[in-house]
Parts: C-alpha cells; structure tokens; sequence
C-alpha cells in the first residue's frame, strides 16, 4: 500500500446512531480500528450497514443491552428512526469525514462523535448526506457530564457482529 494510503493518526472508522436515552444523548455505534477497515474506493469503513448492526442489537434485547450499557432503543425502534451517520478516512485527502444526518451538525454532537470515533482534534471534515434522515429529535448534549456519561455506550470491535 503506498505510503499516501496510510493514515496518519489512529482513530477509529464506522456508523452510529444518536439516541436520547431517558434524557442523556449517548452514541450507538459500530467502530474499527483503521487496520481493520474496509477499503470502498478511495474510503475506509466498516462492512456492515445501519440495517445489519441495528438487528444485531435488537436480537440481544432489552435486558441485555442494559446489562452492557448499551440503551434499549433497538429493541422498541426501527434504525432509520434515529439520526445515524458514518466515520470514514479518506485515504487520498488524508483526513476523517463524518457523513451524517444534518441535526448531528451542531459542534455538540460533532464532539459527542469525534470523541467516540478518536478522532477529535484530528483532520476532520463533517458532510451531510441526504441517505441519512431521521424522524426523531435527539437534544444537543448540554454538558460534559451528558458526553462523558455515553462513553460506555460505544462498542468497537475487529470483528463483524450479527
């Protein structure tokens, strides 16, 4: 691979959802390390969809999730319902791009998913994409207390799940 190919810094590619969990605005998402990406022309990410991660979670239920820390909203929601998005790296501008639905553009959220991705801080680019367009309102998260409390909420894994 040639060396224009090779991101610089480490953070972390995939999709997620962003839910109000009985009052706290945590991320739900799917993230690898960049190793472990998928090349999809001149982009990394992950090789599974909204769709696919979603059923995944909602199979595990309720209680399970819970038990993980994860909110239950899979379980009780369709996964278009919640405003969603992507972490990719571009490989030939040599910089993450965030493609999410437009209420996620507010520098809250841009935080909220920069950290949850580490990729805050990091060459970083935030696009909208008219695939991504939900139904529910999520509030903007309010203090560091509502971003930090969704830390544990975030899964990464090498791996496909479902």
């Amino acid at each position: 691979m040639p060396m224009v190919d090779r991101p610089v810094e480490q953070g972390l590619v995939g999709l997620f959802w962003v839910v109000d969990d009985e009052g706290t605005t945590v991320v739900v998402g799917h993230g690898v390390a960049m190793n472990q990406a998928e090349r999809y022309g001149d982009m990394l990410t992950v090789d599974v969809g909204h769709l696919e991660y979603w059923s995944s979670l909602a199979r595990r239920g309720a209680r399970s999730l819970r038990e993980a820390g994860l909110p239950s909203a899979p379980v009780w929601s369709e996964y278009e319902e919640w405003p969603r998005g992507r972490v990719l790296y571009d490989c030939l501008a040599r910089r993450y791009v965030i493609r999410a639905d437009k209420q996620l553009h507010h520098p809250a959220f841009v935080r909220l998913i920069a950290d949850r991705f580490c990729v805050r801080g990091l060459n970083l680019m935030v696009l909208p994409d008219d695939h991504y367009r939900s139904i529910r309102h999520v509030p903007v998260p309010a203090s560091k207390a509502a971003v930090s409390g969704a830390m544990s909420n975030f899964q990464t894994s090498g791996r496909k799940e479902g």
